[in-house]
């Protein structure tokens, strides 16, 4: 379940907009050459789906340095937002179901986060909770709390390095290390001012079973926010995150130590869950 939390999350219909038109990049790189991981094996990128032009990749590393530094400075952060799942029909082969859900997640630097969902009715459904040495997660059917303890080495970078580490601490290089990025052009009718369109496809055999492809909306006006997230799943499934606008709080919170601490609810009870690395 390692950093799984997060790209639940993150998290980020996208008023989902339309795929949008690929404005960078023809056809299909050359196979990528062999690069060391970081526990020192040797591991091949998956092929790159496009190839940016050297002036197509200034302009998205421009993007990348800007939304950097506004996520890097992400102390404490605090959004509802509505997920919106298109999910394999079990009635209806072949298609997919539409199902949207609500939920709040909370961050502070650089460890420390809660992620909860409810369904239509107001139920809780999922929730997630990190305080830094832990990752809970709430199992609301079992009325269990699976206590994931993180080893040291997970500790203090486990929400930044997560399958989706847009949001928080992020940097360019990083971003640019696990995954292809483009800025694409979205439908004429959806273009916004001062809004951003990226999209991103995992370097690694590891990203890719969280994702195949993301697609995020950022804006740069008047200040800078993420607007939406969008998920191609591999079996084709579609999650997508609007954040609230006007619940987002950016290092306006300070909440109490005992704040990431999980509650047992009547009935429920905690189970200790080994972590692998």
């Amino acid at each position: 379940m390692k950093y799984r939390w997060l790209c639940l999350g993150m998290v980020t219909g996208i008023l989902w907009l339309g795929a949008g038109k690929n404005i960078q990049g023809q056809g299909y790189a050359p196979e990528a050459p062999i690069v060391p991981k970081e526990d020192g094996q040797a591991q091949r990128p998956l092929q790159a789906p496009f190839v940016l032009t050297p002036e197509q990749e200034v302009q998205t590393d421009s993007v990348l340095k800007r939304w950097e530094t506004f996520s890097t400075g992400i102390k404490t952060f605090e959004s509802g937002f509505s997920r919106i799942l298109y999910v394999v029909s079990f009635q209806h082969a072949g298609q997919l179901d539409r199902r949207v859900e609500h939920g709040e997640i909370r961050y502070e630097a650089p460890d420390r986060g809660m992620f909860s969902v409810t369904n239509s009715q107001g139920e809780p459904i999922e929730k997630w909770l990190c305080d830094g040495k832990s990752v809970f997660e709430y199992k609301f059917t079992q009325k269990q709390i699976d206590q994931h303890e993180l080893p040291p080495q997970m500790q203090g970078k486990g929400i930044t390095q997560g399958p989706l580490p847009f949001l928080f601490g992020a940097s360019s290089e990083e971003l640019k290390r696990r995954y292809y990025i483009r800025q694409v052009q979205p439908p004429a009718e959806q273009v916004r001012p001062g809004q951003v369109w990226l999209e991103a496809f995992p370097k690694t055999a590891e990203d890719a079973a969280e994702f195949q492809r993301a697609e995020m909306i950022i804006t740069f006006v008047p200040e800078v926010r993420p607007l939406a997230i969008k998920l191609h799943k591999a079996n084709k499934e579609q999650h997508v995150y609007i954040f609230l606008q006007k619940d987002m709080k950016i290092n306006r919170t300070q909440w109490l130590p005992n704040s990431w601490a999980p509650t047992l609810a009547e009935k429920m009870k905690m189970k200790l869950v080994p972590v692998e690395d």
